[in-house]
């Protein structure tokens, strides 16, 4: 029965991992990711905290016992089974479900026996790395000085080129196209172009002030690149951000449905630091109440009681090319609290130290490598785990409901 209830939860893990990939592509041609969301610019840390669509994780596969872990949000299963739902209002309409993770899971033994169930809630109460829901982020995109200031130059050289001749007008044309839509260098450009930019901004001091201001003293750098800086820092933003979730979670025995533990958490993961192209650092602070079975009493209850308390920080090395995390390294402090009866050698307090290696292996499947080391007895303990992060929006943005 046991073998048959765990091949049952493995075939439903395959299944689950073939028709998600399959539905977000849904035989259209494959396009690139697009970099300003919140899931693409999330560390592979944060995605383990507060999932945005799915996340199948198989945990301890290297160790005695091992555990098959489903989670997601109730508005991920409305736009799995409703794709017209991807629209930017409904993002903001249904925070609440998006902040919301649900999780189910399956232990196993040495021999991949089944040993028991485990299940969650979590909520964040804090979730400023949310792009879609940012109403300050909205603001500062669509407040944009120095993007207002372009559209009104444009707006003006393309009136200009109107009143060209058919063979300066191509030249011109291609001259714009180098200000508006590469990195050229200001100083670089054609010297009519740069002539008649000029020409407006002094009619117009007030009007183009931001680009006054490039051109007189930057005027070896271009509208482009500057344009990218301020885009550049409002992803720094979301990078940066406090993220705050708290939940319950718990695991059944293997014989019969009643819990073994149950364990009261929260987690808090900010970004620290001045941000530097290419890595960032992350605080990351876990506590929890753990409540056990008592293994010493007769039958089966939750007498004994554990407070664990865990801060650590997260090192983010990121692909320069397209802002997202390829690579992280982990490293906390575990102190934990033993409120009740203290079995044979054990201490009620303790101090353990661990580290986790994660690395993106293909798309968003990682590879966590997760290592605990005991000063007091001087072992250490390593896992090998694996998680499998699925997209709702196949690498687009939600569209824009008119």
């Amino acid at each position: 029965m046991n073998t048959r209830i765990t091949k049952t939860c493995l075939g439903f893990a395959i299944t689950l991992i073939s028709s998600t990939c399959f539905g977000q592509n849904d035989g259209s041609k494959a396009t690139a990711p697009t970099v300003f969301t919140a899931d693409s610019l999330a560390s592979g840390n944060a995605k383990d905290v507060l999932t945005s669509f799915f996340q199948l994780a198989f945990d301890k596969l290297t160790g005695k016992d091992k555990q098959l872990n489903f989670s997601s949000n109730p508005f991920a299963l409305m736009l799995k089974s409703d794709s017209s739902l991807n629209i930017d209002t409904n993002y903001g309409k249904y925070r609440s479900l998006r902040k919301l993770n649900f999780g189910a899971g399956l232990n196993l033994d040495s021999s991949y026996h089944f040993n028991g169930f485990s299940s969650g809630v979590k909520y964040a109460l804090i979730d400023k790395r949310d792009t879609a829901a940012s109403a300050w982020l909205h603001r500062s995109m669509d407040d944009d000085p120095l993007g207002h200031q372009k559209d009104s130059l444009h707006n003006l050289l393309v009136k200009f080129e109107l009143t060209l001749d058919i063979d300066q007008r191509s030249s011109f044309h291609n001259a714009i196209r180098q200000l508006f839509l590469k990195d050229t260098p200001f100083n670089k450009l054609d010297t009519t172009l740069q002539a008649k930019v000029k020409e407006i901004i002094t009619t117009d001091p007030k009007e183009f002030n931001l680009i006054a201001r490039i051109i007189d003293t930057r005027p070896s750098s271009s509208l482009v690149r500057e344009g990218r800086m301020i885009f550049d820092s409002l992803k720094n933003v979301v990078k940066q951000g406090l993220l705050w979730t708290v939940g319950v979670s718990d695991t059944t025995y293997n014989d019969q449905f009643f819990f073994s533990n149950i364990v009261i958490g929260t987690e808090i993961v900010k970004g620290i630091g001045a941000y530097h192209q290419g890595s960032n650092l992350e605080f990351d602070v876990k506590g929890a109440l753990h409540l056990l079975d008592d293994s010493l009493a007769k039958g089966r209850d939750l007498k004994r009681s554990l407070l664990t308390f865990e801060p650590g920080f997260n090192w983010v090395i990121r692909n320069k090319q397209n802002d997202q995390s390829w690579l992280e390294f982990q490293i906390s402090g575990v102190y934990s609290h033993n409120f009740t009866t203290l079995y044979s050698s054990e201490k009620r307090d303790s101090l353990t130290f661990n580290g986790t290696l994660r690395i993106r292996v293909y798309k968003d499947i990682w590879v966590p490598l997760a290592i605990k080391y005991d000063p007091k007895s001087g072992n250490f303990l390593g896992f090998i785990n694996v998680r499998f992060n699925f997209s709702g929006q196949s690498g687009k943005s939600a569209a824009k409901k008119n």
